[in-house]
């Protein structure tokens, strides 16, 4: 009997996912655990596995097309078998060609076609996809072509410059040939995903039949909401992408351009743990420059050491940066986090304010004024928030799914006011960066921001934000938490106040700090302790010394 391939559902905001490629084709034996179709889903891309031996007798979906969340995409059974299990979902499609023709005969319709695409695609060449560049990232916008139709072209190539909702960034090339066709216009949109252009294999002949293919997926979109009643049988297991990236696919074929391979092993990178961001997850040049800023090469060996627990290492050298271990969460916080979001829903906040006398803090800025350091308040706050951090570890956290991420490094990023709205560059290793870095690299960043010149990698994770409004004379506000992240302080101005030092009035410089906290994973008391060591930090600042 034939046993439907369903799509799985990979995470609670998934309803429909799209095939991007069929890996295996009709009368293909199929083995369990094989890689047979790749899907996009709402966060990437992922391989659906076979749970089963037998042959893959129908497909149901072809490449292009959406299917809903637990209807079947193909079919599995013995060899020369029938997916009688696909005429509930084959009718649908074929009503207006033959509302009477028998659904048997009408099954095996969409095998015959599914395969085509592919096959053109092949003669054609190969389709360059727009990536997806940020983890908020749905489309891109061609600012101009680096390269014309008929250019040759060299894997790592900048060939297209496309503008994201946070940046405006150069998409490579991922392999050898020539451009064959540019089907995404300078000045136009296309979703994440979707095909740009056209590159032709080197050695093969630029075909003219790019242009048929991309009518095809329209011709056949009716078909993606034929498989709509969920089948019997078992949800297909995919695989997943763990917290340590994996760059290999089915069969442990490594999705990265020459070029990318090249650089990793001259480092001495293992590329299979850097996180792709080319078309597919391709890994690319700048995935590999990435890793090695972020001194993923040593990763690896600092694993098994963090695997006892999840906060932090007190001593860390500069430069290496362990990845951040998933601990699942446990059943009191699950319960926690389904009340909150009862309550509040998205990311249930919570506030802390304190005050904090800042005097000491301005008179360490005025004394590098007189040095002609450019050391500003913010940059103190920011050195501040990061030692705090570390010295905090349930609060360097973040919620992914039903995990934990507890941080090995302290990132903390810094909310800049852009022309279209809002950015968070990330001061990477903050707590072990002295305050002149800190200061460079924020105005540096800070300056890029306002261009859109910014780099996924500058902008991307970080443990907490910053956000000061205190230069627009702001003494108090509560900010939004920027996801992944868990939490984001808002820092008000800092200004001349009456209080009560020994019993008797005095004036001091204070400044409000208010916390917003992700309740599903910190609580007020984690939050609390988090603020009172901040607070210290920035009444006592030559604390941030030791």
């Amino acid at each position: 009997m034939a046993t439907p391939i369903q799509m799985p559902s990979l995470s609670p905001t998934m309803k429909e996912g799209k095939i991007v490629k069929w890996l295996k084709k009709v009368g293909d034996k199929v083995s369990s655990g094989d890689a047979i179709a790749e899907v996009e889903t709402d966060k990437s891309n992922l391989e659906v596995e076979a749970f089963d031996d037998g042959y893959l007798i129908e497909i149901a979906v072809p490449e292009g097309e959406v299917a809903t969340v637990g209807s079947p995409i193909g079919f599995l059974g013995a060899k020369g078998e029938k997916a009688t299990g696909g005429a509930a979902a084959a009718p649908a499609p074929q009503k207006t060609e033959a509302p009477k023709a028998a659904a048997p005969a009408a099954a095996p319709k969409p095998p015959e076609q599914a395969p085509a695409p592919a096959a053109s695609g092949a003669g054609e060449g190969i389709a360059i996809l727009m990536p997806s560049l940020s983890p908020t990232m749905t489309e891109g916008k061609i600012v101009k072509w680096l390269k014309k139709e008929g250019d040759k072209v060299s894997s790592g190539d900048a060939i297209a410059e496309v503008e994201t909702d946070k940046s405006n960034l150069e998409v490579e090339a991922y392999d050898d040939g020539t451009l064959a066709r540019i089907s995404v216009q300078a000045g136009d949109m296309a979703k994440v995903g979707a095909p740009i252009a056209f590159l032709t294999p080197k050695g093969a002949k630029a075909g003219a039949s790019a242009p048929a293919a991309a009518p095809k997926a329209p011709a056949q979109a009716p078909a993606a909401a034929a498989p709509s009643a969920p089948a019997g049988g078992q949800v297909v297991p995919l695989r997943r992408e763990p917290q340590a990236p994996q760059a290999s696919g089915a069969g442990g074929r490594l999705r990265a351009s020459p070029l990318a391979k090249r650089m990793a092993q001259e480092r001495g990178l293992d590329i299979s743990q850097v996180r792709g961001t080319g078309p597919l997850g391709r890994v690319v040049k700048r995935d590999v420059e990435q890793a090695l800023g972020q001194g993923l090469a040593k990763a690896p060996a600092q694993a098994p050491a963090a695997k006892k627990a999840g906060a932090p290492p007190e001593v860390r050298a500069f430069g290496t940066r362990p990845e951040p271990q998933a601990v699942p969460m446990s059943s009191m916080r699950k319960v926690i986090g389904q009340r909150m979001s009862e309550v509040k829903p998205g990311v249930p906040h919570f506030y802390l304010t304190v005050e904090v006398e800042m005097d000491a803090a301005v008179k360490i800025r005025e004394e590098a004024k007189a040095l002609d350091l450019k050391v500003s308040v913010n940059d103190i706050i920011v050195k501040a928030a990061a030692i705090a951090l570390r010295r905090s570890p349930k609060m360097n956290v973040s919620l992914q799914g039903d995990q934990v991420l507890h941080y090995g490094t302290v990132d903390v990023g810094i909310a800049v006011a852009i022309e279209d709205g809002l950015i968070t560059p990330i001061i990477r290793d903050a707590d072990l960066k002295g305050l002149q870095a800190i200061s460079a690299e924020s105005r540096d960043m800070a300056e890029r921001a306002r261009k859109r010149a910014l780099k996924p990698a500058e902008y991307n994770g970080g443990s907490l934000t910053v956000s000061n409004l205190g230069m627009y004379g702001i003494d108090q506000f509560i900010a939004v938490i920027n996801p992944p992240q868990s939490a984001i302080i808002a820092v008000g101005a800092v200004a001349e106040k009456a209080v009560v030092r020994d019993g008797q009035l005095a004036v001091r410089k204070m400044m409000t700090v208010t916390l917003s906290g992700d309740h599903r994973v910190i609580d007020g008391a984690t939050g609390a302790e988090y603020l009172r060591e901040l607070k210290g930090l920035l009444e006592h600042p030559s604390r941030l010394l030791f």
